[in-house]
């Protein structure tokens, strides 16, 4: 759909530390939930409390297991008569077979895959804001995961951003060329899909297939944000509300830095002892060799020093506060 080449990795890393880059978000779910009860189906189902949502509000939520286990994170977008999920990449199918499973003769809620109907890019940069205020004035002013309508089935979403102010553009075809040719105008540029793992794991947010796994409970994960305390019974809910309570994590998510690459599942060990597990791993142009890792809270430490895997001599890794940039 853009037909402008991106620039290297390194070039759209910089160009988003100052300026604005669109990344092609394509692989990320995109589910439509109709009918009256969408929201409350939703809302029994996932962490966080989904009742009282205005037109064009969003909240993030996750599904769990009964072990309180993730399943996958959600943005649920509530637009008129209709929500639109956003799913991990590639977890849409899963996702809506899942929600299925609960769905009995008295809800009125229908699914329906969106992901081929709409297109998503993302505006990540020190100047998204700037750029995405092109497509509508009050973008600047736009609270997190709220969405301003630019047409019929085009949508501006403030997201949770791995790189300063970020947006979401959610759109049919044709109305993502004409947003996309706006936003180039305005300065711009594209970058590789690649881009958006970097930024994630210097941010310190989570990923699907790393830290969104069924591993981990959204507690060890950093996804408070995404659960309610008070909303009551939903699959998981004992579970991460014990643990919440007690203040105990098995695991917690934590910034790792190395001189070499860090191999992901490669275990984090602590005075000779497994204590984690690397999860991420990238190579920053800024920072060098960077990833992130859950480990035991006790050895969890700013500036801890950790052995990655079995290798002799074994690689080094220390501690890092996250994001990266704190």
């Amino acid at each position: 759909m853009v037909r402008s080449s991106p620039e290297d990795l390194t070039e759209s890393y910089h160009r988003a530390r100052s300026g604005c880059v669109i990344i092609d978000r394509s692989t990320v779910g995109r589910i439509w939930a109709h009918g009256p009860d969408r929201l409350d189906l939703l809302h029994r189902l996932s962490t966080n409390n989904l009742n009282g949502m205005t037109q064009h509000e969003g909240r993030p939520t996750v599904l769990t297991t009964p072990l309180g286990r993730i399943v996958d994170y959600l943005l649920v977008l509530n637009l008129d008569k209709r929500a639109l999920l956003l799913t991990s990449p590639g977890k849409s199918e899963a996702v809506q077979q899942w929600l299925c499973g609960f769905i009995f003769f008295q809800d009125d809620v229908t699914l329906q895959a969106a992901t081929t109907e709409l297109g998503q890019y993302g505006l990540y940069g020190a100047q998204a804001s700037s750029v995405a205020s092109q497509l509508a004035g009050a973008a600047s002013k736009l609270p997190p995961h709220h969405a301003l309508p630019l047409g019929e089935s085009a949508w501006l979403l403030r997201g949770a951003a791995p790189a300063g102010f970020g947006y979401e553009l959610v759109a049919t075809p044709p109305l993502m060329e004409k947003c996309i040719a706006r936003t180039m105008e305005a300065g711009a540029v594209v970058a590789p899909a690649g881009l958006h793992e970097l930024l994630r794991v210097e941010a310190g947010l989570p990923g699907a297939g790393h830290e969104i796994d069924a591993s981990f409970i959204p507690l060890e994960v950093g996804l408070r944000e995404a659960i309610s305390f008070t909303k009551g019974c939903y699959t998981g809910q004992e579970i991460i509300a014990r643990m919440d309570t007690r203040g105990k994590l098995a695991k917690t998510i934590v910034g790792l830095r190395a001189q070499q690459q860090l191999p992901v599942g490669a275990a984090l060990r602590a005075a000779g002892s497994i204590a984690g597990v690397v999860t991420s791993s990238v190579h920053s142009p800024r920072l060098g060799w960077i990833g992130l890792g859950m480990l035991k809270p006790t050895v969890a430490g700013s500036g801890v020093k950790l052995a990655v895997g079995d290798s002799e001599p074994a690689l080094q890794a220390t501690v890092t506060a996250l994001p990266f940039d704190s």
